[in-house]
């Protein structure tokens, strides 16, 4: 069957027995472009001829689907050959009220209010609505020994016994390997605090759900490439007054240690902050701590000027320390001291340092850095500056990394900011400049990436993407407190296609560095024309795709790719 089936818009009249007379359109969409509700027959229809995945990586096809009547129950099945192995589901739409304010309309994917795609869901077969566009997302692995090559699959479209489409389309296996361990650190903050989690799952009555729940996140965020987690080690030790003196038990935090290590999600380990805010950016600092009264051991948020907070972690952080050697981690235990210090807060975190790095001797510091660095200068060894804020300051990040060994590391951060013509990964962004956002890591030599937001939902995130902060005195741009979406019924996370995003631009790094130890100028030769500055890169999706051809062995001949005689890199599996 020829490639070209695939570039075909599938148009069926369906008159059958069961159906009334209605027109069902398939076609395909590269899945960097957002498919909108509205979108008629044919938008944004892919010029593919094949679809190129690396081995032990991933792509994602797109298809979408308009019929001119309900479909009450819409399946879409995939064959593929070859063993590539390749997930169903469908996007799902989420209401945008407003794009972030310092963005123009040049650099949003769709103007505000409206429907944007972005969660991924399971639920196939699915209600398709009559004269509404709707995106079904497949996503395939290549297994790390497929034989490169072009290998045929099949999407067909049914509904009940009736066949409604099918479309061919061709995946092409590449020679480079995703490199099995992966070196670029990624961290979404999540919040798995029970009384968070309580809202969106049955925690009440079973206690062991809340660790199913810990389990599924743990491999669907790891599925997805994320090996750093955020362990707020505090409120998972439980302490006793033993003797007059106070003795910890570190029963939970090895769970939690272990749940997300088996899953593949903990190669580095996080501290939470030692240093807190009462409320919002601006308030008062505090520090948690097991404070002795009446012979009992409460908790409580202590003044950074309170003694009892210094001798709190003068007794806590040594018993930690003992104990992550004595389980194996401290050498991938990192601890955070405050977020974003500012205004007057530095002096306060310098102090702190020197408490952490006497009762931690040897632990590295991490912490997002929303200043001049020079201001934390060396008692921050992980420096994660905010994208958008260091324009001018590459010199001073690179001086810090030139320091070599584990202390010279920087990676950058996004959150709410930055917005205009920066990368980032809201909603109503363009996929590219998610996807991009780690060829930025490769391009200014940075190794890990952090987002505050992973399932920091507020109230029904399905309908309200903007959440709210500072006492609802700011709303957040759409979906940047969250990349992920509560699935109840399963006690575990839907993906999102931004996150799938994410995941494939990981890999486009990890290729990078695999090119790079064989042909270092060819690959900054790559990461320059795909980023050439801060917030100046590749914004077409044809042109990306030349570029992650060209990193995936193919060569540019006659204005079209082909395939390269020596595809490179080298198998380094």
């Amino acid at each position: 069957m020829p490639l070209k089936r695939f570039l075909i818009l599938a148009v069926l009249l369906i008159t059958s027995a069961g159906f009334a007379a209605q027109q069902i359109s398939v076609w395909p969409v590269d899945s960097l472009i957002k498919v909108f509700p509205d979108d008629a027959p044919g938008t944004n229809r892919a010029s593919q001829e094949v679809w190129l995945v690396a081995r032990n990586g991933h792509t994602s096809l797109q298809f979408a689907i308009r019929s001119s009547a309900l479909v009450e129950a819409l399946s879409a099945t995939v064959k593929l050959a070859g063993g590539l192995q390749a997930q169903v589901r469908r996007v799902g739409y989420v209401p945008v009220r407003s794009n972030p304010p310092r963005t123009p309309a040049d650099e949003v994917a769709r103007v505000a209010p409206a429907k944007f795609p972005d969660p991924l869901l399971e639920d196939v077969p699915f209600p398709l609505k009559a004269n509404e566009t709707t995106p079904v997302w497949i996503t395939v692995y290549g297994p790390a020994k497929t034989p490169p090559g072009v290998y045929k699959g099949e999407a067909v479209f049914r509904s009940g016994m009736h066949r409604l489409a099918r479309l061919s389309f061709s995946i092409q296996v590449m020679a480079p390997v995703v490199p099995a361990k992966q070196t670029l650190k990624v961290t979404n903050w999540l919040n798995l605090d029970e009384s968070h989690l309580a809202h969106y799952y049955d925690l009440a009555s079973n206690p062991e759900r809340y660790w199913d729940v810990l389990s599924n996140v743990a491999h669907v965020m790891a599925y997805h490439r994320q090996n750093v987690i955020i362990t707020p080690v505090l409120s998972l030790t439980d302490a006793h007054v033993d003797g007059g003196t106070v003795t910890y038990d570190f029963t939970r935090l090895d769970r939690w240690i272990e749940i997300f290590n088996k899953a593949g999600a903990a190669e580095l380990i996080e501290g939470g902050h030692i240093l807190d805010r009462a409320s919002g950016y601006d308030s008062p600092l505090k520090v948690g701590a097991f404070v002795v009264e009446n012979g009992q051991v409460q908790r409580q948020m202590l003044d950074p000027d309170d003694p009892r907070a210094e001798a709190h972690l003068d007794s806590f952080l040594p018993a930690l320390y003992s104990h992550l050697k004595q389980e194996g981690w401290l050498d991938r235990y990192v601890q955070h001291v405050l977020d974003e210090a500012h205004g007057a807060e530095p002096p306060v975190y310098l102090r702190y340092v020197k408490i952490i790095r006497k009762n931690l001797p040897g632990v590295l510091t991490i912490d997002a850095i929303d200043q001049t660095a020079e201001l934390l200068g060396e008692a921050c060894d992980i420096w994660v500056p905010q994208l958008g804020k260091f324009d001018d300051g590459f010199d001073t990040i690179r001086e810090h990394v030139k320091k070599g060994g584990q202390a010279g590391q920087a990676w950058f951060y996004t959150c709410l900011y930055p917005q205009g013509r920066y990368l980032n990964r809201f909603i109503d962004y363009p996929l590219l400049k998610t996807r991009l956002l780690h060829w930025f890591n490769f391009r200014y030599d940075f190794t890990g990436f952090l987002h505050w937001g992973g399932n920091y939902w507020d109230g029904d995130p399905f309908t309200n993407v903007e959440a709210a902060i500072e006492n609802g005195k700011q709303v957040l741009p759409a979906g940047d407190a969250f990349i992920t979406y509560p699935w109840r019924q399963k006690n575990s996370i839907h993906s999102s296609i931004r996150l799938e995003a994410m995941r494939e631009g990981i890999e486009d790094y990890e290729l990078l560095r695999a090119l790079a130890a064989t042909n270092p100028d060819r690959a900054q030769q790559l990461a320059r024309r795909a980023i050439s500055g801060a917030s100046d890169y590749v914004r077409d999706v044809p042109s990306f795709r030349r570029l992650q051809g060209e990193l995936l062995g193919l060569s540019i001949a006659s204005g079209r790719l082909a395939l390269a005689r020596d595809p490179r890199p080298p198998d380094h599996n």
